[in-house]
């Protein structure tokens, strides 16, 4: 009987440790996964904030033309009224 009850020990002591082992290895697991999305979120942060700063850029120069057209429109407009009054 008390082989068997040493035997018992042994096989719990063994699936105890194999328990433990596991439980760290899927810890690590979850760890390192979780630490590749965070690299991965930071990286399609960085991604969004320079499209975005491409966009205002684009945005600015286009509003900057728009601008220069419209002074140029209005000038030659003010041409025209000035030709056709005298």
């Amino acid at each position: 009987m008390e082989g068997i009850s040493d035997h018992l020990v042994d096989i719990g002591m063994t699936a105890l440790g194999s328990a433990i082992f596991a439980l760290i290895g899927f810890v690590w697991k979850i760890s390192h996964r979780m630490s590749e999305l965070e690299k991965s979120t930071e990286s399609q942060r960085e991604v969004a904030r320079r499209d975005l700063e491409e966009v205002k850029k684009d945005i600015d120069v286009i509003y900057s033309n728009v601008d220069k057209n419209r002074e140029w429109t209005t000038n030659r407009m003010m041409s025209i009224a000035k030709e056709m009054k005298g």
